[in-house]
């Protein structure tokens, strides 16, 4: 099954995107995490059943329009995206899945702006937005200035010698991926510059953010989620061990450790995510 390109006309910006399925289908949005794209739900696609899913490239990445210079990339202006997209696709009620950031965006969705829209949430390696400690928004302010002194044109921009490279640079990058996975990621995200590869995405994604939430904000979005919602997660590391720390505090969250790499969706439980996916977000609405 091949995937439908679409134009998603917003606001403020227009979005690239994927989608699978009957367009009949339970509508569900699908947000890719950090320096992903699209692409990066086409292996679990052909596994979904009655559902239509649409899967837009986030600003700044893939295929999709970078923000203007004077905008951030911070998590609530993805948040506000979403928000968008749904108005553009004339969405009234639809399924949220999103994976690492795009878990985060989709969770706070779901428990703020979104919260009487959204059937159902499947969460990947991801929920809710990393507290930052207090002691540290001094420096995290500075450092935030002091980047963006720097011209977005004048950012660091990793260059290749053909496409082949950036698929092995990929794979072994800080969240490594098989090598298929790798080439569907790639295909999306690069493009040629003279006799260079580069990627498409915005420099300034790598860039810090001036502030983030405290704990208890961070916890209260999935705690005000009121749809059924899941959250697979991978059973060892930091989200891990978060997990463990503050189930006790989620109890409207089901959780499912998983063993594989943070790209489970890709690489390693695509089966078993798409079950979950089919279940929560395949019924009837």
């Amino acid at each position: 099954m091949h995937p439908r390109e679409l134009s998603i006309q917003t606001p403020h910006l227009t979005f690239a995107a994927l989608e699978w399925g009957d367009p009949q289908g339970n509508p569900v949005i699908a947000l890719h995490g950090w320096l992903d794209n699209a692409a990066s739900f086409t292996p679990m696609a052909t596994k979904l059943e009655g559902i239509r899913l649409i899967v837009p490239d986030q600003a700044g990445h893939g295929l999709s329009e970078h923000r203007a210079e004077w905008f951030s990339y911070d998590v609530w202006h993805y948040v506000e995206d979403l928000v968008y997209i749904a108005e553009s696709l004339q969405l009234e009620r639809f399924g949220l899945l999103g994976h690492s950031m795009g878990g985060v965006v989709s969770a706070m969705a779901a428990g703020s702006v979104l919260k009487e829209q959204v059937t159902g949430l499947v969460a990947i390696d991801g929920l809710f937005p990393w507290p930052r400690k207090p002691e540290d928004a001094p420096k995290a302010l500075m450092d935030y200035i002091n980047q963006r002194r720097t011209p977005a044109a004048q950012l660091p921009v990793a260059r290749y010698r053909s496409k082949q490279q950036a698929v092995r640079a990929r794979a072994m990058s800080q969240f490594k991926v098989s090598r298929l996975s790798s080439e569907l990621l790639v295909d999306r995200s690069i493009t040629r510059d003279g006799e260079d590869w580069v990627w498409t995405s915005d420099p300034r994604l790598k860039l810090g953010s001036p502030t983030r939430f405290s704990l208890e904000q961070t916890l209260a979005f999935p705690r005000q989620i009121i749809c059924p919602a899941h959250m697979i997660y991978v059973d060892s590391g930091p989200i891990s061990d978060a997990i463990d720390e503050y189930r006790g505090q989620l109890t409207n969250i089901q959780f499912h450790a998983m063993s594989g790499s943070h790209h489970l969706h890709m690489d390693d439980q695509v089966d078993s995510i798409a079950d979950i996916v089919n279940s929560v977000l395949g019924g009837g609405l």
